[in-house]
């Protein structure tokens, strides 16, 4: 039996996986992400209903795998980060905290997002999906939002 050495066995499989030698997604993200979107903006919490957003505006700025952008609360409280990815998607994970906003009868609602997928669509627009949980009064609900920029 041939034996190879180990060092070309790793560099083998990295080539293959498509992973680079860091860790670091094999292909760029597409540079098409890199400009100011607009559209609408919308947070679906069950049992809360859905809230639209009609005019929303997303800048985002590319360097090799990285989307960096500014995620907004209602208030205009916002948070400047970066997501990772290649080609046409990148995900950002972390928390985001938005501060205390009323809604219906109950004034200490407290959005946190988590994460949030940005997708490149092959007819050039932008899409944002994310998720969150929405805490306030007792209740604590599982939510969804979407960004749809063009």
């Amino acid at each position: 039996m041939k034996r190879y050495p180990i060092g070309l066995v790793v560099a083998l499989l990295m080539a293959s996986c498509g992973g680079g030698s860091d860790g670091e997604p094999s292909a760029p993200l597409d540079a098409g992400f890199a400009k100011t979107w607009s559209g609408p903006l919308s947070m679906a919490c069950p049992g809360a209903g859905t809230t639209v957003y009609p005019a929303g505006t997303l800048p985002i700025t590319v360097s090799g795998n990285d989307l960096m952008t500014r995620l907004a609360c209602t208030d205009g409280t916002s948070l400047n980060v970066t997501a990772r990815g290649s080609g046409s998607t990148a995900t950002w994970t972390g928390t985001f905290r938005c501060p205390p906003a009323a809604l219906g009868t109950c004034s200490t609602w407290v959005f946190t997002r988590t994460s949030v997928t940005f997708t490149l669509n092959s007819n050039g627009t932008l899409t944002a999906s994310g998720v969150g949980t929405l805490v306030g009064c007792g209740t604590s609900i599982d939510c969804t939002t979407s960004f749809s920029g063009t």
